[in-house]
């Protein structure tokens, strides 16, 4: 599959999967420091995301490293 325009109605769930596969392939390649800054930029978006549902970070931080207490 290629980043031509296509169209959605006409797409198969083959097409879907080769799709991804060609995609994983892709990313694989990818030279690692690449790869780093990808998973960067990715931290940063969710660190936007979290930030602008009020997420506090510090009190996740501290759920995480506390297991759940049952009530």
């Amino acid at each position: 599959m290629s980043s031509k325009t296509f169209d959605l109605s006409k797409m198969t769930v083959e097409d879907l999967f080769r799709a991804k596969k060609e995609r994983r392939q892709r990313l694989a390649n990818l030279p690692f420091q690449e790869k780093i800054e990808i998973v960067k930029k990715l931290q940063a978006v969710a660190r936007t995301i979290r930030a602008s549902i009020g997420e506090d970070l510090d009190q996740r931080t501290k759920s995480q490293a506390k297991p759940h207490e049952e009530k």
